[in-house]
């Protein structure tokens, strides 16, 4: 590979801020916050670049594989399922990490899910299962808005608000950080879960 004057400027950027962040003993928590922040900057750049050169080499062999290209989506039994290679970020984190993790995050479900246009014209819902390699975190601490917006880009859905879209979370544990999304028709979905809120909760009634 042929490294470009944009991709060796953003590798060097990214190892002077580790060089400083390891050196010192003494970090407060505004340093530390400020090298998450480079860091997500500079992860965001070279990935971009490594998939700007990707589209220019002549070969497949000669092509970089980075997370961007684990991220899938396959459609079956009307059912639109998209792997994430990796978990969504924190509400907690967005100050470090929305502008960057999002932004990447959103366009790679985008590309991937494009072959889909126009799969849903009513009402669907999302069901999201996020993976983490923590024991007891908080599934609702997590920000889930670059599915859906994703899916709004790619046109598979055709807009997020109230009458076209209702999804759940669930967390997992697991080895492997990752987040699975599937998405379907909500008629069924809704219905069976009205249904059984229904029955369980009588005392609303």
């Amino acid at each position: 590979m042929i490294i470009n004057e944009n991709l060796e400027k953003n590798l060097l950027n990214l190892q002077q801020n580790i060089d400083l962040i390891t050196k010192n003993n003494s970090l407060t928590d505004l340093q530390i916050e400020s090298f998450l922040m480079s860091f997500e900057r500079a992860r965001y750049n070279i990935l971009a670049e490594i998939k700007l050169y990707n589209q220019n080499v002549e070969y497949e062999y000669e092509k970089i594989k980075t997370i961007d290209n684990e991220y899938k989506a396959d459609f079956n039994d009307g059912i639109l399922k998209i792997y994430v290679p990796e978990v969504l970020p924190s509400y907690k984190n967005l100050k470090t990490q929305k502008t960057h993790t999002h932004k990447r995050i959103l366009l790679n479900v985008a590309e991937c899910t494009k072959k889909f246009n126009n799969l849903f014209e009513n009402e669907i819902f999302i069901y999201i299962k996020i993976f983490d390699k923590i024991l007891g975190w908080d599934v609702d601490n997590k920000y889930i808005k670059p599915i859906a917006d994703a899916l709004v880009m790619s046109k598979v859905i055709q807009d997020d608000n109230m009458t076209k879209m209702s999804y759940c979370v669930k967390g997992e544990f697991s080895e492997n950080p990752h987040t699975e999304i599937y998405v379907c028709k909500s008629e069924n979905v809704i219905s069976n879960l009205e249904n059984l809120c229904t029955k369980k909760c009588s005392i609303l009634h």
